[in-house]
């Protein structure tokens, strides 16, 4: 009996710890000049902008590529400081759309 509500207990906070996750991590306020200045020089740089989410403790976190490199950029809002900026080089199954 007690496997049982082991495994109930462990899926009930499964279940709460994705919903908490879900809401408090926010979408990204598209509007502010921070990140869209990031974003606008990454573009100008040859960079795709893949995906732009606001992290929990409401920073900005930016992924990007370019034929030869991946980059990740978490950025501070109302500063516009970056806390990372880290680029990789491509391979060439990435080049292809592999995983």
């Amino acid at each position: 009996m007690q496997t049982k509500t082991v495994i109930i207990f462990s899926a009930v906070l499964t279940a709460l710890g994705g919903f908490m996750f879900e809401f408090l991590v926010e979408d990204p306020d598209l509007d502010d000049p921070v990140l869209m200045g990031v974003i606008e020089r990454l573009a100008d740089e040859g960079y795709e902008v893949l995906n732009v989410e606001s992290t929990w403790l409401g920073r900005y976190r930016i992924e990007a590529h370019s034929d030869e490199f991946e980059r990740e950029i978490v950025v501070a809002p109302g500063a516009g400081t970056r806390l990372r900026d880290e680029k990789k080089p491509l391979t060439e199954s990435d080049a292809d759309g592999d995983e």
